[in-house]
């Protein structure tokens, strides 16, 4: 594993003794730069926040614990502003405490039992990525299909963004649509962070997502000046030309974002300013065919 703290120190809260020091080896075995220290329960674990030298980088958490529970301790952690990423494990998963939890600010959620790739990915991609407890984050949510996230133009957000995404398995929608819409918006957010806010953490970016029956209803929105989506050209009609046209402009390497969702998604509107998109994936040919949307057959 790379590209996380050269030394990261992670703390473990769960209280069945064996499951424990499973997890701890297993976030251990993530690379010698990794320190793991346990704790039994909620309030075992603040009083080792209190006692360390240092802050912890991760917390990764059992929700059901006796004494005091996941959850209290993520919402204490985030009353004191604790700079760690937070990991929630839980056996349940009950969609209002995997919503709760993360509008506490929890980066992601695992339900056991929890496999040793499952958690070293989550572990590795949270280091990496760093999205703290105390940031804010705005989520709507009700559990027929619709959300709303709303936070500063970080690249963290994305993270959590997705484990919302996540959430569209319990919807039971269709592979490959699942993720095109997943990559869709992915590509729709990075967009919206980077070129729409520029970076500009003060900024808002908002995610949305609509499920109805036969089709996935998405929407990204910035707050940066927009552009013309038809001036924007195809990169794959000459590809060395435009990469010659970004290097003049001093962009980096890229440009193909908005191309690719024009093919993964059935329908994209803007705004008149340009800077939120509603993107449309129809569940079934016959529903694409009674909108008007041509689907493009896979080539041979």
């Amino acid at each position: 594993m790379t590209d996380i703290p050269s030394t990261s120190r992670v703390l473990v809260v769960e209280d069945m003794p064996a499951l424990r020091e499973h997890i701890a080896e297993t976030i251990a075995g993530i690379g010698p730069e990794v320190t793991v220290t346990c704790a039994a329960d909620g309030r075992e674990a603040l009083d080792l926040v209190a006692k360390a030298a240092e802050p912890f980088h991760l917390v990764v958490s059992d929700i059901i614990m006796p004494r005091l529970d996941g959850e209290s301790l993520l919402a204490e952690l985030r009353a004191r502003s604790y700079p760690a990423a937070v990991i929630m494990l839980t056996a349940l998963g009950q969609d209002d405490m995997i919503v709760r939890c993360l509008r506490l600010g929890a980066c992601d959620y695992l339900i056991k039992p929890v496999g040793i790739d499952d958690l070293q990915v989550a572990a590795t991609n949270a280091l990496q990525h760093m999205p703290l407890v105390a940031s804010e984050l705005e989520v709507e949510y009700d559990p027929h299909g619709w959300f709303e996230v709303r936070d500063g133009s970080d690249p963290a957000v994305l993270y959590r963004y997705r484990k919302f995404v996540g959430l569209l398995d319990k919807f039971r929608i269709p592979e490959p649509a699942a993720g095109e819409v997943r990559l869709a918006l992915e590509e729709l957010g990075r967009n919206a962070i980077e070129w729409g806010n520029r970076n500009d953490q003060s900024k808002q970016v908002i995610f949305g997502c609509r499920i109805l029956p036969g089709k996935v209803i998405v929407y990204i929105e910035d707050e940066g000046q927009g552009f013309n989506p038809v001036q924007v050209p195809d990169p794959s009609v000459d590809p060395i030309a435009h990469i010659e046209h970004r290097k003049a402009a001093g962009k980096r390497l890229g440009g193909y974002g908005i191309h690719l969702i024009r093919n993964l998604m059935d329908k994209l509107v803007y705004n008149a300013r340009g800077n939120r998109v509603v993107a449309i994936k129809y569940l079934s040919d016959e529903r694409a065919a009674a909108s008007g949307v041509y689907r493009k057959k896979p080539a041979e």
